[in-house]
């Protein structure tokens, strides 16, 4: 089982949270692997939902071209329906979303999210949230293929116009519109 602190974790350790759909446009899988490979080819670990489809299948697949080291974690109840990769480091299987998610946080010095469903959805607000509230400490990094995520970016900037958000701070989110611009402002928050 994979449970590692931050502390016993010689490399930096990425979390990326993704659909286990491709979407319906071909860059998004396209994108997932690069940023896979390209976590992988920099030294990062990374960590993930587990499934071998979609999104999440291609960066696990990605990583593991360039010699990364994956890790996945996933609920007994989705690993048949996202059928979990067998072929990464190590796969974590869990009771619930609620242990996955813990094991994924504390694992993490990063986030990135990719596009996704409302799993990602819920994995994204979760880590904002507690970005804000002081519980974690890690940059927010996402892959803004196509625009997917510019809805959300105006939803937060509205929350903090609107007054509902402590902080109009949203400094620890960062957007990129491809990988290579991601995978740089990564490397300038966390170098491997």
């Amino acid at each position: 089982m994979f449970v590692q602190s931050k502390d016993e974790i010689m490399t930096k350790t990425v979390c990326v949270f993704g659909g286990a759909a491709s979407g319906n446009h071909p860059e998004y899988q396209q994108e997932a692997t690069r940023l896979g490979q390209m976590l992988g080819a920099r030294g990062y670990e990374v960590i993930y939902g587990g499934g071998h489809t979609g999104m999440m299948g291609a960066l696990a697949d990605g990583a593991l071209s360039s010699n990364g080291t994956v890790h996945g974690v996933i609920p007994s109840f989705l690993k048949n329906r996202e059928i979990g990769h067998e072929d990464i480091a190590s796969l974590t299987i869990t009771d619930t979303m609620h242990e996955r998610k813990k094991i994924m946080y504390d694992a993490a010095d990063a986030f990135v999210v990719m596009p996704g469903g409302l799993g990602t959805l819920d994995e994204t607000m979760e880590v904002l949230t507690w970005v804000q509230l002081g519980l974690l400490n890690a940059p927010v990094l996402v892959l803004n293929i196509n625009d997917y995520w510019t809805p959300m970016a105006n939803m937060l900037n509205h929350l903090v116009k609107a007054g509902f958000m402590h902080s109009a701070r949203l400094d620890y989110v960062r957007y990129s519109t491809d990988t290579d611009a991601l995978i740089d402002h990564l490397s300038e928050l966390l170098p491997a």
